[in-house]
């Protein structure tokens, strides 16, 4: 069982690394800006606009992952709300991929939403590269439920399935994080689609309102 101590650390290291990635993402807006923002052609200004717009719905997307309270519990339904949106901004929609949500009420502790918030991120991403091929109904859902004592999180699309060996780092970054959580990680994909499921253990339940 992780301790308090080590689920600290966690978030601490979980910051420190999303501040870095933040900071990469401000300068490459601000050479991007220096070296374009003196050309004229419209065209070239237009794609410029839509870039930019990218570059920062990314940047809200990983402030959106470790924006939790500063109490020890987050309230999982408005805190999973807060991520699809900004998963939509910056993934989903540019992609023309619909983002379905749906969460049960509860609270869990502020490290385990953000792991959370990390392993819905990776496995968002790797259904927008890889799950819709030709298709043109694309439709990423996102689930939180609660279940006795345990929480079951899911990431499901429409797409074409995947081959059962095709594990690549996206999955092996999430069956990582699964880990951290002491968590277990199950995956079911076919003609329908795929879904990945995350079943908390006990000592990540809700500690109540």
């Amino acid at each position: 069982m992780q301790t308090a101590w080590e689920f600290s650390e966690d978030r601490l290291e979980f910051r420190a690394a999303n501040d870095r990635m933040l900071n990469v993402l401000a300068t490459l807006l601000a050479i991007f800006r220096r070296k374009f923002s003196q050309l004229n052609d419209q065209r070239i200004r237009s794609a410029m606009t839509h870039f930019e717009s990218q570059i920062i719905a990314a940047s809200e997307l990983l402030g959106t992952i470790s924006s939790t309270p500063s109490t020890d519990d987050a309230a999982v339904d408005v805190y999973l709300e807060r991520l699809s949106r900004a998963l939509s901004r910056a993934v989903l929609s540019p992609a023309n991929i619909e983002c379905e949500i749906f969460s049960d009420h509860g609270w869990l502790p502020v490290s385990v939403c953000e792991h959370l918030g990390f392993i819905i991120v990776e496995l968002v991403l790797n259904a927008s590269k890889y799950a819709f091929a030709n298709r043109s109904n694309r439709v990423v859902r996102i689930e939180m439920t609660q279940s006795g004592r345990h929480w079951l999180c899911t990431v499901s699309d429409n797409g074409i399935g995947m081959n059962g060996a095709d594990r690549g780092m996206g999955l092996n970054i999430v069956d990582l994080l699964v880990r951290t959580l002491k968590g277990r990680l199950i995956i079911r994909s076919g003609a329908p689609g795929t879904c990945v499921g995350v079943i908390l253990p006990d000592q990540s339940m809700p500690r109540g309102d």
